[in-house]
């Protein structure tokens, strides 16, 4: 997925209103009115990437905490009561190294 530069986005913003002075000035309403409709919709899907990205942090914070959560309450905590009694099961040192990695 290739994210919108949004110093590009305000750069053609810029270079497209300077076309509408132009048609403009040239008496080409149609293309001017075209453009600014294009424009407009240009504006409202970079608005819309915005909303959407802000979101998917939001998702992306929610799931780092619960495999954070996850990794506490169920695999850490235990873990450490296993190592006070002395009792080092090698099946479940592998399954704390495996999730440590992939929620890490």
């Amino acid at each position: 997925m290739r994210p919108i530069n949004s110093s590009k986005h305000a750069e053609l913003i810029y270079v497209i209103r300077e076309m509408e002075v132009l048609f403009a000035e040239e008496g080409r309403d149609k293309d001017r009115d075209a453009l600014i409709h294009n424009k407009v919709r240009m504006v409202e899907l970079h608005q819309e990437y915005l909303q959407t990205m802000n979101y998917l942090e939001k998702i992306i914070e929610k799931y780092h905490a619960e495999s954070r959560s996850i990794r506490l309450r169920f695999v850490s905590q235990p873990f450490r009561k296993l190592r006070l009694k002395k009792i080092k099961p090698d099946k479940y040192k592998m399954i704390v190294n495996l999730v440590n990695r992939l929620t890490g």
